[in-house]
């Protein structure tokens, strides 16, 4: 449990200096690279929130498989009231 804390800790300060760190070290280094590619050049072009959202999708990856969009989407549960019924359609004979 220690030797994991440490690893995702480890992760995430590799992930403050360059995006995708956290899967090279995983050993995904094709899509450690490609992150690293997107965050340098969504900094460029966006600034440091889009750096920060870069690196936390590669560390979210990195530790639990899924991407942030996943987490996301995962995230919203379905809405508990139903949808109303529709109104019924009028009569031919009501006016």
């Amino acid at each position: 449990m220690a030797n994991q804390v440490v690893e995702n800790g480890v992760k995430l300060v590799g992930e403050s200096l360059l995006p995708g760190s956290s899967l090279m070290m995983d050993g995904d280094i094709k899509n450690g690279l490609a992150h690293a590619a997107l965050g340098l050049l969504a900094r460029a072009a966006l600034g440091p929130v889009a750096w920060f959202a870069v690196a936390a999708d590669s560390y979210s990856r990195s530790v639990t498989g899924k991407g942030l969009i996943d987490h996301l989407a995962s995230g919203s549960p379905a809405s508990p009231i139903s949808p109303a019924s529709p109104a019924p359609e009028p009569a031919v004979g009501d006016a």
